[in-house]
């Protein structure tokens, strides 16, 4: 009998691990983790590209990465012929854009189309 009790206590443990490790990837349709870069993100870029996972879903991990180095050389040339962008483009130039860029790429690549945890999927 000491071994059937030891048996069933060794598989409980595993679901119950199963259980908690599952929960942990459970998250809410808008879910993140940045809202630093969240922030910056509504603040800046929502008006014209809506809610992160609308804009962040414009490119892969890989891309954003690319858009947002060099200083986001590609960010102003994408924005260059845009009366509306002037704004913006003395943003992305700006000193703030410099310490915010960090926390708003982890956030577009957590919405990127190509991200495992694309938090509008959960």
């Amino acid at each position: 009998m000491k071994f059937f009790n030891k048996i069933n206590v060794y598989f409980l443990v595993i679901v119950i691990l199963s259980l908690n490790l599952n929960a942990a990837k459970n998250r809410g349709e808008y879910a993140t983790k940045n809202f630093e870069g969240q922030n910056s993100y509504l603040k800046n870029c929502s008006s014209c590209h809506g809610e992160g996972s609308r804009g962040g879903n414009m490119a892969s991990i890989r891309e954003w990465k690319n858009i947002f180095s060099n200083n986001a050389i590609e960010l102003l040339y994408f924005h260059e012929e845009d009366d509306e962008s002037k704004k913006l483009n003395i943003y992305i130039k700006s000193d703030t854009f410099k310490k915010q860029s960090k926390e708003m790429l982890k956030f577009l690549q957590e919405f990127a189309y190509d991200s495992e945890h694309i938090p509008t999927c959960n």
